[in-house]
């Protein structure tokens, strides 16, 4: 991510079984159960993308189009 992106994107794992991450992204998790989404969720600009397997590559297409969107 860092080689292809730099300080544009940054990848961060949240943990939702530690008490610290339910409180602080409550939300999400909380839209998350409701819809049913199956985990991993993968998140982009507090945007969900992707649930259940991740697609390194979709990702990176993912993100690149969100780049260029705020370009």
């Amino acid at each position: 991510m860092q080689t292809r992106f730099g300080d544009a994107a940054r990848v961060e794992y949240l943990d939702t079984s530690r008490p610290d991450v339910l409180t602080e992204h409550r939300e999400m998790i909380d839209a998350i159960r409701e819809n049913g989404w199956i985990y991993p969720v993968t998140v982009i600009d507090g945007e969900p993308v992707y649930e259940g397997a991740v697609s390194y590559p979709g990702i990176l297409r993912a993100i690149q189009a969100k780049l260029q969107q705020l370009a």
